[in-house]
Order: C-alpha cells, then sequence, then structure tokens
C-alpha cells in the first residue's frame, strides 16, 4: 500500500472548453482538466499536474487561470500561436451526454508532443493517468517508469481503441462499454493478468482482476444533471482509493461518489 503524505499525480493531456448550445453556455473540461480538478479535491495535499498544449486564445488563458486557481501544476503547459481544443455537447433529459458531430477541434492539442525534459517529470509521478487516443500515449507505454502507476482511459467503446493490444502495459484500463460485452472484458482481464474497469453509466461499473468479478452501482442523486466528467471523476477517485489501499470494492465506491458529485452540475468539473 501506498502511504505517501504528498503524492504525485500527473493528468496527461487534454484541457478543452465545452460549448452547450441548448444553454448557450460554455464550460471547461477534457480529460485532464476533469481528473486533475477531482485529485486535488480529494487529495489537497497532493502534487498534482497537467501536461498539455493550449492555444493563445482567450480560451487557453482561461483553463490556465481555473487550474492555477486549483493550485494545479501549470509549470508544463504549453502555450502556442492557435487554437485550443475545443467541442460542443448536448445533454438529454435523462442527463446523458453526446457530443455534436463534426464540432470537435482538437486545436495545437493535436501536434503536442512531450520533450525529454517533460519526460523526466513524467517518471516522477506516482500516478499517471492518460487517455489512450492521446498523441503521446505510445510515448508514454514505451518510456513508463515501473514503479509508477499508469490508469488508461480507452473511451468508450464507440471509439474503436484497440484495448487488447496494449492493456499489458496498465495498471489500470477504463472503458465505457455495454452490458453484453462484459464477458468479454472478463475474459480479457483474466488472460493478461490486469486490472479492467467497465463502466455503464446509469448501470453502475463492474471490475474484473485475478478471475473476480465486482459491481457498483450508480449512486442515486436529488437531480441528475450532466453526466459530462463523470467517467472522469469515477476514474480519478478509483485509482487514487486503489493506489493508496489496493481495494477494488472500495475504490469503485469512492469512484460512484465522485462520479455522482459532478452528476448533478453542469460541465465537467461538476462545480455547482
Amino acid at each position: 500500500m501506498i502511504r505517501k503524505e504528498n503524492l504525485k499525480l500527473l493528468a496527461m493531456t487534454p484541457c478543452c472548453v465545452d460549448f452547450y448550445p441548448q444553454l448557450v453556455k460554455s464550460f471547461l473540461g477534457g480529460n485532464s482538466l476533469n481528473v486533475a480538478s477531482m485529485w486535488k479535491k480529494l487529495e489537497p495535499k497532493a502534487n498534482v499536474s497537467v501536461i498539455t498544449g493550449l492555444g493563445n486564445d482567450e480560451n487557453g488563458k482561461h483553463i490556465v487561470r481555473f487550474l492555477k486557481q486549483k493550485n494545479i501544476d501549470t509549470s508544463r503547459i504549453y502555450i502556442s500561436e492557435g487554437t485550443t481544443a475545443c467541442n460542443q455537447l448536448r445533454v438529454d433529459d435523462q442527463a446523458e451526454r453526446y457530443g455534436i458531430e463534426g464540432t470537435w477541434n482538437g486545436g495545437v492539442y493535436e501536434s503536442f508532443r512531450l520533450s525529454d525534459d517533460d519526460w523526466k517529470h513524467v517518471n516522477q509521478q506516482d500516478i499517471v493517468a492518460i487517455p489512450a487516443n492521446n498523441p503521446n500515449f505510445q510515448s508514454m507505454l514505451e518510456r513508463k517508469n515501473p514503479k509508477q502507476f499508469l490508469s488508461v482511459d480507452y473511451l468508450d467503446i464507440e471509439n474503436n481503441i484497440p484495448l487488447a493490444d496494449t492493456v499489458s502495459f496498465t495498471d489500470i484500463a477504463f472503458i465505457t462499454a455495454r452490458r453484453e460485452l462484459l464477458p468479454q472484458y472478463c475474459e480479457l482481464a483474466t488472460a493478461k493478468k490486469k486490472l479492467i474497469v467497465v463502466t455503464l453509466g446509469a448501470h453502475g461499473s463492474y471490475a474484473f482482476f485475478n478471475g473476480q468479478s465486482y459491481h457498483q452501482p450508480a449512486l442515486p442523486v436529488p437531480k441528475k444533471v450532466d453526466s459530462t466528467g463523470c467517467g472522469d471523476a469515477y476514474q480519478a477517485a478509483f485509482a487514487l482509493c486503489f493506489l493508496k489501499s489496493k481495494n477494488i470494492q472500495r475504490s469503485m465506491e469512492e469512484g460512484a461518489k465522485a462520479a455522482s458529485v459532478v452528476l448533478q452540475a453542469w460541465g465537467g468539473v461538476g462545480e455547482i
């Protein structure tokens, strides 16, 4: 078990701005911003940092201001000429979030690559959280420090990211999928001897490890508002709890709690 007082937690790209046409309003988001924010909320003494590339536009400046306000290390956020990643979302009556087709603009994030000095920083972290579609993902797998904890978000199954090809390099693999595919992930986790966590939104989550299966129902909330960022919050809380406790069921509970907080407010960070 990890008992360090000041954990080093790193979220690796992207940060973005989500525009909601139904509200005519924007919110800060993106995997890294959402994960880092939840880590800082759960572990205020932790050294939480983000590595990403942002444009020199107002969106980029807004993201940096927000992270600094949360005491999240922004020393490895790189500003360059261009646009900060952005997209448009809609939320239905059940609070389910959907991307509006054709609105994603990766901006300078799409060409952002880490320097050798950045990788030295990465290798000093206790947890690294990264989405599998990150432009630096393959380098992360090649450069991973064996002593650190790698948490990988394989996103929604509809993204068609081949989990089986790289799951052996992870410590936790998260994927949003469908219930009928659970046996497939159970078999893969057993074959690869890895921890795979499948999130199902309102249907809760399942985890598979060492031939064992675990289930955590979604927690009831007074009012569902917006599911944006719920998965990121879940992953942040799960990874942090599992690093410290190695208790899968407790980590799933902590993940569900974090997701339930974000579900009750607009935007990926879930601040009311």
